[in-house]
């Protein structure tokens, strides 16, 4: 699909980190397209000036055109946010959610969970043919479709908040019968807010459990380890820096393809340490009150 129209029915959390991290990756792109441009343009002028036997340029004559080439066009409705999203984003505001789902290629829904079921009842009628991408962790496919009947496209991702950054893991299904062209197209646009996994819906809660609200556990854990530090006398900022600098660390080791378990053990020396705050954090409960957590957010997403 050719720069498709991308609406979000939602300018909250979610769909703000959503149409942020589009407008960045765009910004981005455009960025890299404008410096190639100039340095093609300084080679140019660097290889007419060494030409003696070419006629003089025209001094006026203008650089190469380079237009920002726009892969999606983002058209918004979120009530309140309306106002918001078109100054910080510039993105086209829909007069209505009717509206916005007559004019996109893919819609967005991006509101609370709660207003999921009226709001599709109001859009149905205009989402014939096009793509309808839902972000809530306790809405299915199925029930969506029952609401929208068939003809209409519905796939489901779980994204988290580090989306505005485009550092999102993001979990994506597509129902039966989307065509490929179709799901490239809904893979462009999740590949914008960070990493895919494509698993089935099923997986889902347990997805949004250990991905989809992690961030809220991380930055728990962060903040706490913040206090301690404060505790033992350093400056906050300075802690809040160093405390996320390490996890970002830890994160890059694992994803490089260091176990957790062979990493925590290289960490610990003997009688050393790390080894004894290891030993208070088992005693204080730490891992099981994680898990239980995580079970309870993937209890919660199931409904």
């Amino acid at each position: 699909m050719k720069n498709p129209k991308i609406g979000f029915i939602g300018g909250g959390n979610m769909g703000g980190a959503m149409i942020e991290a589009l407008w960045r990756a765009q910004s981005d792109e455009a960025d890299a397209v404008q410096s190639s441009a100039e340095d093609e343009q300084k080679l140019d002028v660097s290889e007419a000036r060494g030409a003696e036997n070419l006629a003089q340029t025209d001094k006026n004559a203008s650089p190469r055109e380079c237009e920002k080439k726009t892969k999606f066009e983002i058209i918004a409705y979120a009530r309140s946010k309306n106002e918001a999203l078109r100054q910080r984003f510039g993105v086209k505001i829909a007069a209505s959610e009717t509206n916005l789902a007559r004019e996109a290629d893919a819609v967005v829904l991006a509101t609370k969970p709660a207003s999921y079921e009226a709001i599709l009842r109001l859009i149905a009628p205009e989402l014939a043919g096009k793509i309808l991408l839902l972000l809530a962790p306790n809405f299915g496919i199925k029930r969506a479709r029952q609401i929208t009947g068939e003809g209409v496209y519905i796939a489901r991702a779980m994204p988290n908040i580090a989306a505005c950054i485009g550092a999102s893991a993001t979990a994506l299904c597509f129902d039966a019968g989307f065509s490929e062209p179709k799901k490239e197209t809904v893979r462009e646009i999740i590949a914008k807010i960070g990493k895919i996994y494509e698993i089935d819906e099923v997986g889902f809660a347990a997805f949004t459990g250990i991905a989809g609200s992690l961030p809220a556990y991380a930055c728990a854990f962060i903040e706490a380890a913040a206090d301690a530090g404060v505790r033992g006398g350093l400056p906050r900022q300075l802690c809040y820096d160093a405390v996320a600098a390490a996890v970002e660390g830890t994160t890059h080791l694992i994803q490089s393809g260091k176990h957790p378990a062979a990493l925590k053990d290289e960490v610990c020396s003997p009688a050393g340490t790390t080894i004894e705050g290891l030993a208070a954090l088992e005693k204080g409960g730490f891992r099981g009150a994680l898990m239980d957590a995580v079970a309870a957010c993937i209890a919660k997403a199931r409904g």
